[in-house]
């Protein structure tokens, strides 16, 4: 071994710990110190006399992102298949990464070394893992197909991801264009209206009974629209805590909302998620009674997760999977064929990844409707309020000039 590869080894097997605890003279200290684990750090602190109370792993000063999560992961698996031991990997990656995450690393590493799973110090070091995303990576290690899993977990993290990107960035326009029409609403009625009003009062002339009419109902409706908002608001407000509190409560509220009529993109996505994460877990080797309930938390939807509850019971008293999947509501009518075939053709995982694919694409599709007949409804709106409110004053102004001009 070259002294290149020696110096790697002695740097990787070093991880930090923050520690707190009493001195000899009995005054309280806290710090960090490097060592190559808990017991050695507890040693190291006791000959220089320091009793420690705790010794903890030094974790991320952030919590690591999904994107990051699957970077980490993609590149650990890449790793591993290329023959290289568990801390070994850590360790190289710990050298090519900044500061925030070479820290989430090395707990990670001082996880390992202590002789815990990856998946339990990953989701100590890393805030933010998702249960489904720990439940994967558990399995994989249980069945020794890391190398292989840890891809497909990442390429779980990046669909999500990807999800959230295309949400947000559909959103830009539309939220622009309704906060610039939020500010000319509140410029002409607040600004633009009265004045005109009091020009046209110094000149001895009322607004005309058809532009005043205009004017009050521009502002009923800006008046209705504020309220409307804010009560929309309040009651997204009140429904998350009510979800927060109770989980039955969580349950009917998102049944209540998974049977809206314009929801359909929710529950495209919800079957992705749950197609792709099922995919996962059982390539893995978790049995399917236990992955179950674990892809049907990693929907997001508590009403749905509860549904997949009841049919996991179901599959342990015997039922098929394919007939347990197709019961499910609103995803089930296109998971269960795709299931069935899986099953009798002996490749569910390669079944799930199509099904969760095309869900995907049905997502894309009913986002982009939704988003084309969201963004002119909002431009015809913002513009027939400023359009009425600009006739309604430019008419009696060019009602005087004419009456000026004929004088």
């Amino acid at each position: 071994m070259d002294v290149r590869h020696t110096d790697f080894l002695e740097k990787a097997a070093v991880a930090t710990y923050d520690y707190s605890g009493y001195k000899a003279d009995g005054s309280s200290c806290r710090g960090r110190i490097e060592a190559e684990g808990a017991k050695e750090a507890l040693r190291r602190l006791a000959d220089a006399g320091v009793f420690a109370e705790s010794v903890r792993p030094l974790r991320a000063s952030a919590p690591l992102g999904a994107a990051r999560r699957a970077s980490i992961y993609r590149e650990l698996g890449a790793l591993l298949g290329a023959g290289l031991p568990m801390d070994r990997a850590l360790g190289l990656m710990m050298e090519s990464e900044d500061a925030t995450v070479s820290s989430a690393l090395a707990s990670v590493l001082a996880g390992v070394r202590e002789g815990r799973w990856l998946a339990d110090s990953v989701a100590s070091a890393c805030a933010g893992m998702q249960g489904h995303e720990r439940a994967a990576l558990a399995a994989a290690e249980h069945s020794a197909t890391l190398p292989a899993m840890l891809p497909r977990v990442a390429d779980i993290l990046d669909s999500q991801e990807l999800v959230r990107d295309r949400i947000r960035s559909a959103l830009v326009y539309p939220s622009f264009v309704l906060a610039l029409g939020i500010v000319i609403a509140c410029v002409m009625l607040g600004v633009v209206v009265p004045r005109t009003s009091a020009m046209l009062a110094d000149s001895g002339l009322d607004l005309p009974a058809a532009s005043r009419f205009a004017v009050a109902g521009a502002k009923a409706f800006a008046a209705a629209s504020a309220a409307l908002a804010l009560a929309g608001l309040a009651a997204v407000a009140a429904a998350r805590r009510a979800a927060a509190r109770s989980p039955e409560r969580a349950v009917a509220i998102d049944r209540f909302l998974l049977r809206l009529p314009f929801m359909r993109a929710a529950q495209a996505l919800a079957g992705m998620r749950f197609a792709s994460t099922l995919s996962v877990l059982t390539g893995s080797g978790m049995p399917v009674v236990e992955a179950l309930p674990i892809a049907g938390s990693g929907t997001g939807r508590p009403w749905l997760g509860r549904c997949v509850e009841e049919q996991a019971e179901a599959v342990r008293n015997g039922r098929s999977l394919s007939a347990a999947v197709a019961a499910l509501p609103h995803i089930g009518r296109e998971l269960g064929d795709w299931v069935r075939v899986g099953e009798a053709g002996g490749c569910l995982g390669p079944m799930l990844d199509v099904a969760a694919g095309r869900l995907q694409r049905e997502w894309d599709r009913a986002l982009s409707r939704r988003l084309a007949l969201l963004e002119p409804a909002i431009l015809a709106g913002v513009g027939l309020f400023v359009l009425v409110l600009a006739l309604a004053l430019i008419l009696p102004v060019l009602g005087m000039t004419r009456s000026l001009g004929a004088g």
